[in-house]
């Protein structure tokens, strides 16, 4: 078995190797700008046709629930905003970060947009920016899974082995044989990518439960953060409840104890009801993200 990498190695490998499809750096790129126009983002996007298709059909979703059909991309910009569509980029993009795609990388993947669509969902009575916050953080929330396996096949498969057979946490199983696990891998990637700090501090904190109140974290000071992890954390034990990226459900998770809920003021009654409608949603969008 191939020796496994330091974090800092493996870091420096996924970044190198950037990941992230070259329509998706240059739109985050040109979001950064304070000079961007709608017609330069739209530009560089429609050079691309996968990814123009795939956002027109996400912002044309029931999920998106816009009043009138979004025809071409700049039409999505006048209408969502660069930060939105930002968004739906990255969400077209993020399919491709896996290198191969068994049935692993498809219950990871499936998680992701089960966590995404969730996400956004919990959000819709808070501010925008958080609704996309909790939605690209939701997406990009297992991207430091997708590294490790990526760069380390067999060392990240008896990781997930362990979670299945002694059903301790992906964490843990990571820190057992690589020594660091994926929300820091995830958050350290996307920090070199440029992505927003609110998005690598989702990435890197939305597991609240296991946060140390003694960590010290500017961003978290801010309530679009607070609240963009609590949409996050909520929505990805909602789909570890549903099994919605995982081989069985688990139902016997107090959805209403998780700090998450608690923040966003849910109750075990106002879950549930959320359940369903989150579960129906992924059923019927989960197929535009593929």
């Amino acid at each position: 078995m191939e020796e496994i990498p330091s974090l800092d190695e493996l870091v420096k490998k996924a970044s190198d190797l950037q990941m992230m499809p070259q329509t998706a750096r240059k739109v985050i790129e040109l979001v950064s700008r304070d000079a961007t126009t709608a017609q330069d983002l739209a530009i560089v996007i429609e050079k691309d046709a996968n990814i123009t298709t795939r956002i027109l059909k996400i912002a044309n979703s029931a999920f998106y629930g816009l009043k009138s059909e979004v025809k071409t991309v700049q039409h999505a910009i006048v209408i969502l905003g660069y930060k939105s569509v930002r968004s739906l980029v990255v969400a077209s993009s993020s399919r491709a970060m896996h290198k191969r795609f068994g049935i692993t990388e498809q219950l990871m993947w499936d998680h992701s947009v089960g966590t995404a669509i969730f996400g956004r969902m919990l959000a819709k009575s808070l501010p925008q920016s958080v609704a996309e916050l909790a939605f690209v953080g939701g997406l990009l929330h297992n991207i430091g899974k997708a590294i490790m396996n990526n760069e380390c096949p067999k060392q990240y498969m008896e990781v997930m082995k362990t979670v299945y057979n002694e059903g301790i946490s992906y964490i843990e199983a990571e820190n057992q044989v690589f020594k660091y696990s994926y929300p820091e891998v995830g958050y350290r990637v996307i920090s070199k990518w440029g992505l927003p700090e609110s998005i690598s501090t989702v990435i890197r904190y939305h597991r609240l439960s296991l946060l140390n109140p003694e960590v010290q974290n500017e961003a978290l000071e801010s309530d679009e953060v607070k609240m963009g992890l609590a949409c996050v954390e909520l929505a990805t034990e909602m789909c570890r409840y549903l099994g919605i990226g995982f081989k069985n459900k688990n139902t016997s998770i107090e959805l209403s104890q998780l700090k998450g809920a608690t923040l966003l003021g849910k109750n075990s009654d106002q879950i549930m009801s959320e359940l369903e409608n989150c579960e129906k949603a992924f059923q019927e969008e989960k197929a535009i993200f593929n």
